[in-house]
């Protein structure tokens, strides 16, 4: 591999107690084509120190004196390290992000400056995202959009979470103006608060901005059908549009918000198993 440079470096490892051993080390050969910054044991012992070692941990010692330690991963020693810029590669935004499309971190370049993400690499792929994005073609919608915000109202329920969020939540509800694309999503630990947060929604929309949605469009999914939720609709004089049973495309609006985020899910959990 070609050497494209060569300098001291100041590392800061982090040891088991806690505290941050800073150290310099010298004539370190930067080498850009590597995948891992990678330390030489034999240059180490040339230069005076001892290593030992406990279970799955070593420790590097200049006399006395522990200068880093490194633990095993199962693979490989790391040195856990201090660093205020942990998280500046672009892949590591990109995860953090729930995988957002390049145009979308591109966008958020230009929103935060201050943010310190770096652009993406012109040989990027992500192979999580080309494995779990892949979708059929959409269909041309023949329903007309509707021009006034906050009276046509698209609701969708997701699947249950593989395991439940800090909150015990295991369902989200999206919620989408069709006006103006607005969305909100509501967390539940069970379906039957589906109709608890339909209500709630409908009584912020009053309260805030002095209109009671025309209509809902939403699937035939049983939390959407029960007695209390058709009892409520029809004393507000709310419309409830169904999608044809096994049509998700005719609900298409909130399916594609279930879908960005279940897609961030899933990518979530392919990224930690890989």
């Amino acid at each position: 591999m070609e050497i494209v440079g060569k300098g001291d470096v100041i590392m800061n490892g982090v040891l088991r107690d806690g505290s941050v051993s800073s150290f310099r080390v010298l004539n370190v050969l930067h080498v850009s084509d590597l995948a891992h910054a990678l330390i030489s044991w034999r240059k180490l012992r040339e230069k005076g120190y001892i290593e030992f070692g406990e279970g799955d941990n070593i420790f590097i010692n200049k006399g006395t004196k522990v200068v880093f330690e490194a633990v095993f991963d199962g693979n490989l020693n790391k040195i856990p390290e201090e660093s205020h810029s942990a998280h500046s590669t672009y892949d590591i935004w990109h995860q953090a992000l729930g995988h957002l499309a390049p145009s979308t971190m591109n966008k958020s370049l230009q929103l935060h400056s201050d943010g310190d993400i770096p652009r993406r690499p012109s040989n990027n792929i992500c192979s999580s995202c080309v494995k779990c994005k892949m979708t059929r073609l959409p269909r041309t919608s023949t329903l007309k959009k509707e021009r006034k915000k906050h009276v046509f109202v698209h609701s969708d329920l997701s699947e249950p979470f593989p395991v439940p969020s800090y909150a015990n939540s295991l369902y989200y509800m999206t919620l989408v103006d069709d006006a103006t694309g607005v969305e909100w999503v509501r967390f539940m630990g069970q379906k039957s608060k589906t109709t608890k947060i339909i209500k709630d929604f409908v009584a912020k929309m009053e309260l805030q901005h002095h209109k009671t949605p025309v209509a809902f469009r939403t699937d035939n999914g049983g939390e959407y059908v029960t007695k209390d939720i058709k009892g409520f609709f029809a004393s507000k004089g709310i419309m409830h549009e169904f999608s044809p049973p096994s049509s998700p495309k005719s609900n298409g609006v909130a399916e594609r918000l279930d879908r960005t985020i279940g897609e961030s899910l899933r990518l979530i959990f392919d990224s930690a198993s890989t």
